[in-house]
């Protein structure tokens, strides 16, 4: 594992991003409780009530969760900037979060809900990205890393714009573009602007870390970030002024592709062979993201009654296979590090408490890794099972049930484990 140019002095308590861990499970699991109850029906189309209820707990409840939780994280690491939101105004957004989240999944449902989400989000989203960007322009440094955050904020601010938008246009009827172009632009600046560069900028540097890899070439951290704007810029031109957004989606995707075979090609040159869970899972999720992507740039060739079904499968092999699997290896590799990193200067001023330091298979074994991978694997191959034979998409529901409930544990056991020890080496 390489460690230089690391910043360590000023990393959060450790309960700041594990709160944010621990919530997630439980979105998952109303999310896949939502996929048995509704079944095939999602294949109807993205539009349906039910499937913008999933998507938001999916896309805030769980993607959103636990990317700010590892932003408080990340921002002193990798920028040398904490991010610095006090006790209670922390509670507070994640409380807005949490039940803005509910309140805008059940106004899909006809419940008089969504003026609270309006506020809820709009508050506690609202706040995080001032806070983030405040110290991105102010202390942040490492520019690799910083410039790419910054971009990633930035489509935070506009996706969440966007979105209060839409919420404008249901609770007071005012829409200021026709059609379903804002929804679109919403959608895929959430995806490939918000998520996409966030992932991009925290993979050129935990890839070559944590995996023994070549470094990514500067000139693709510089370019594919910039692609991406521009990609998401012409979107939003295009949204604006009412003309196709398939040439700006083409490029996105085409930007997602690229950095995808980039990604692959660094993990075959890793110096370490042994077989690796977190590395299987960026296997999987990149070959998702070039499946999704390649299918966006060729929509126009499926046939108009079958291109909401194709909608569908993209949104759930992107959302699933590449973000959420990105997030879970993620966090099978982040949630012992950081743990063993807050035990470590307890155990430095007290030598005799060193031999109970755990090491991170300890925290999370080789085991529960390959049971939540495989969890992962059978929740995608229900994902195609269930395109071609749609009568079992309940299926998809229950694997991500299964799968979300063994992450819960995961974590949760790794954080009573890091209790006790802690408590062990206070006494020593």
């Amino acid at each position: 594992m390489r460690l230089t140019g690391l910043n360590f002095s000023d990393i959060p308590q450790l309960d700041v991003p594990l709160r944010f861990y621990l919530t997630a499970p439980l979105f998952a699991v109303i999310a896949s409780l939502m996929l048995i109850w509704q079944g095939d029906a999602i294949w109807l189309g993205r539009w349906l009530p039910a499937s913008l209820a999933i998507t938001h707990l999916v896309a805030i409840g769980m993607m959103a969760m636990i990317m700010i939780g590892s932003l408080f994280q990340i921002m002193p690491v990798l920028c040398g900037a904490p991010i610095t939101i006090p006790a209670v105004p922390l509670v507070l957004m994640q409380a807005g979060l949490i039940l803005g989240t509910l309140a805008l999944s059940a106004g899909f449902f006809g419940w008089p809900t969504f003026a609270i989400s309006f506020v809820l989000l709009a508050l506690s989203l609202g706040y995080f990205i001032i806070s983030l960007l405040g110290v991105l322009l102010r202390k942040a440094g490492g520019q690799q890393t910083r410039v790419p955050i910054m971009l990633a904020g930035l489509a935070l601010a506009v996706v969440v714009l966007a979105g209060l938008l839409l919420l404008a246009g249901y609770l007071w009827g005012y829409f200021p573009f026709a059609g379903k172009n804002l929804t679109n632009f919403h959608a895929s600046t959430g995806i490939f602007g918000w998520v996409l560069l966030l992932i991009m900028a925290v993979s050129f540097q935990v890839i070559p870390m944590f995996h023994v890899t070549p470094e990514f070439p500067r000139h693709w951290r510089i370019a594919l970030p910039g692609l991406l704007v521009v990609g998401l810029t012409s979107l939003a031109v295009a949204s604006v002024f009412q003309l196709s957004l398939y040439y700006s989606t083409a490029l996105i995707s085409a930007v997602g592709v690229l950095y995808a075979v980039i990604g692959l090609h660094r993990l075959r040159q890793r110096k370490r062979k042994l077989p690796d869970t977190v590395v299987s899972y960026w296997q999987w999720a990149y070959a998702c993201l070039i499946c999704g992507c390649v299918l966006m740039i060729a929509m126009p060739l499926v046939p108009i009654q079958l291109q909401g079904r194709a909608e569908v499968f993209i949104a759930l092999i992107i959302g699933m296979g590449f973000v959420l699997g990105v997030i879970q290896g993620m966090l099978l590799k982040i949630v012992p590090f950081l743990i063993t990193l807050h035990l470590q200067p307890i155990a430095m001023a007290n030598p005799s408490a060193m031999m109970l330091l755990p090491d991170h298979y300890s925290l999370i074994s080789r085991q529960q890794m390959k049971v939540q991978f495989r969890l992962y694997q059978l929740g995608m191959a229900s994902v195609l099972v269930s395109l071609l034979y749609p009568p079992v998409t309940a299926t998809i529901g229950l694997m991500m049930l299964l799968n979300w409930l063994w992450i819960g544990y995961n974590i949760a056991s790794a954080s009573i484990t890091y209790r006790n020890v802690r408590q062990e080496m206070m006494a020593s």
